[in-house]
């Protein structure tokens, strides 16, 4: 019988919330000051890299040989792309707020156009980074509690 619930599906709306991220932090790119270019571009990485393993979890199939090795690694998988998706999400709201330069930005709208990049990419998609992790996660620890009986 196959394990319930982890692979195609599982990964769908962490992997959207990762291109989105991805796709405005791309954007925001030039905007931002050139002394911190490397760094944006290194969070970059790390941000395409998680949508790269998420897309190979929502590629997969989810099925289960016979000692069940197929779905352990898929939640390894799991949990490699969710708690590194958390952590740095949680860095990025947290960085941004105590940024002084990015909080006048956000209050003030004065580029507009920077204002709702931070407003969006650094704070709107980490929340959606972090709930949508945080519900992968608890979900696959309760199929693995299934299969387990």
């Amino acid at each position: 019988m196959a394990p319930i619930g982890i692979g195609r599906e599982g990964m769908r709306y962490t992997f959207m919330v990762l291109v989105a991220i991805a796709v405005v932090g791309l954007l925001g790119i030039p905007l931002g000051d050139p002394r911190f270019l490397y760094t944006a571009i290194m969070l970059e990485c790390i941000y395409i890299g998680l949508a790269v393993l998420s897309l190979k979890l929502v590629m997969s199939n989810g099925g289960k040989n016979e000692n069940g090795m197929r779905m352990m690694r898929l939640m390894r998988m799991t949990r490699m792309v969710t708690i590194p998706s958390i952590a740095v999400a949680s860095m990025v709201i947290v960085a941004n707020t105590l940024s002084s330069t990015h909080v006048s930005i956000m209050i003030s709208l004065t580029p507009l156009y920077n204002a709702l990049i931070l407003i969006v990419g650094g704070y709107v998609l980490q929340l959606l980074l972090i709930v949508s992790s945080l519900y992968e996660y608890r979900r696959v620890m309760r199929v693995t509690d299934l299969n387990a009986r």
